[in-house]
């Protein structure tokens, strides 16, 4: 996978997110961010996403990241203008070509990483059902685009 990263994210930046959102990021992701800050993932077909419930693949265009210099690749923002739309435990940690968010269910029985069809990019798509599950845990989806 060749991600154009955007640094490094500071620890003391990272738990400011996870206060301000009341979330505990998993360890694994909180490393990624340390060591890379997120940032924007090549595009090629060996680096889709299946969505099974949807039997369709999305292309991961960013990963989102803390204090990355360009608001529109930050945490933060994205959580700012969707916060009222977000279960709980919840963050948004990046978006697919589509506009669609990557969002990481941080605790509890939907714990994970999910494609959030917010502009309903798909048919079968609702207000009522339009969050699909990609992966068990953050490794496992990077795993997928690598």
């Amino acid at each position: 996978m060749m991600i154009e990263e955007f640094g490094k994210a500071h620890i003391e930046d990272i738990k400011a997110i996870e206060k301000r959102y009341n979330v505990h990021l998993p360890s694994e992701y909180v490393s990624f961010l340390e060591a890379s800050n997120g940032g924007i993932v090549g595009k090629s077909e060996s680096n889709q996403v299946l969505i099974e419930d949807l039997n369709a693949t999305i292309n991961i265009d960013v990963l989102y990241g803390v204090n990355t210099g360009e608001s529109a690749s930050n945490i933060e923002t994205w959580m700012e203008k969707l916060k009222e739309d977000m279960m709980e435990g919840s963050i948004i940690i990046g978006d697919d070509l589509m506009q669609g968010m990557i969002v990481m269910i941080c605790e509890g029985e939907f714990e994970g990483i999910y494609y959030w069809d917010d502009s309903f990019q798909f048919e079968e798509s609702t207000d009522e059902e339009n969050t699909y599950w990609i992966a068990k845990d953050f490794l496992s989806f990077l795993d997928m685009i690598r």
